[in-house]
């Protein structure tokens, strides 16, 4: 018997704990779309851009367009594996010794060059799942050209005695047209809707 979760995309969803099905809930608006782009920004972060391409939204970043919907690694370590080619790349995970079988690593400029996912390839799966050592949600992703994304999250920092706390970041965020859908730190989710187009009167 297969069970279907309904959710109102409209509605405000703060600080969910141990909601793993509710989570899969807001993932499942990704699948389908066509993968359009993958970048490396400072810090390391994978944004991969699916969907249709919109502008940039500020002038200085004219000509970098992006897509409607957009997956960020935030605070995790990512693996993003090619499934045409026996290529992988990583960061905030050791691929040293990489595993007879997984690939390849390539660099991040030749991810932006020439990426591990064929443009156009459809998402088939979001499985958001848990990861003990951690206690936080990590993300599998995995295309119909058979590449696959896995977000990790990372082990958080302890701080030291004096440090000024930092706003602590998710572990990685889908950005949509319906909202802002944010995972962690820690077995926590929100949602927070965009806001709706002007009323006219």
């Amino acid at each position: 018997m297969t069970t279907t979760n309904l959710i109102d995309l409209r509605q405000a969803r703060s600080a969910v704990s141990n909601d793993l099905p509710g989570l899969l809930a807001y993932l499942a608006q990704l699948v389908g779309e066509p993968f359009r782009f993958a970048r490396v920004s400072y810090g390391d972060e994978l944004t991969l851009h699916f969907g249709d391409l919109r502008p940039a939204r500020f002038p200085k970043l004219k000509g970098r367009p992006y897509g409607a919907y957009v997956v960020g690694a935030r605070g995790s370590a990512w693996l993003l594996k090619s499934g045409s080619e026996p290529l992988v790349l990583a960061a905030g995970l050791d691929l040293g010794h990489v595993p007879s079988g997984l690939g390849t690593p390539v660099s991040k400029e030749e991810l932006e060059r020439s990426p591990l996912i064929q443009p156009e390839s459809r998402v088939l799966s979001v499985a958001p799942f848990v990861v003990t050592p951690v206690d936080g949600y990590g993300l599998q992703v995995r295309f119909s050209d058979a590449s696959t994304l896995l977000l990790i999250p990372a082990t958080p920092e302890v701080e030291e005695p004096g440090d000024e706390a930092l706003p602590s970041l998710a572990d990685w965020e889908l950005s949509s047209p319906a909202g802002l859908l944010s995972a962690g730190p820690g077995l926590v989710w929100s949602f927070k809707p965009s806001p709706g187009p002007p009323s006219h009167p």
